[in-house]
């Protein structure tokens, strides 16, 4: 089951993004438009999108190692694509270490930083939270 997160979620949310050494300090702390995966009572999963309109930035997408490749990742991205065209955005954008080939397949493609926009290259994300080497990623989201 995929929840909407509550700001009750906060402690939840940092310790599951802690676990897998990703930022915490520009933590929204309502939680707006985070999602997390939970399996028989335990929260394996998240994501959030971070809102820059008309542009989004995905963020913080996890899930935990005992519940990979089942699908659950690409809920997750699924429910934040559903979400961003109900906000009327029209890319999202993402910054990452480690998932790249698997953003590849789901029609991310890796930009330069300069072709970021400045509204989303000034979130905290883009300025040091994420390291330099960090890919990032676009993709248009189209209304359907």
């Amino acid at each position: 089951m995929i929840r909407k997160a509550a700001p009750a979620d906060v402690s939840l949310v940092v310790e599951l993004l802690r676990s897998e050494d990703l930022p915490t300090e520009d933590l929204r702390p309502d939680l707006e438009n985070f999602w997390i995966a939970v399996d028989a009572g335990q929260a394996v999963g998240l994501i959030g999108l971070d809102l820059y309109p008309p542009f989004g930035l995905l963020r913080s997408m996890l899930v935990i190692k005992t519940q990979r490749n089942k699908g659950l990742a690409s809920r997750l991205v699924e429910m934040l694509e559903t979400r961003a065209r109900e906000l009327e955005l029209t890319t999202l954008f993402l910054i990452t270490n480690t998932a790249e080939n698997y953003f590849r397949k789901k029609g991310f493609t890796p930009i330069p930083r300069s072709a970021v926009p400045d509204a989303v290259a000034m979130s905290g994300e883009m300025n040091g939270l994420c390291p330099a080497s960090s890919v990032i990623m676009r993709k248009p989201i189209t209304q359907q």
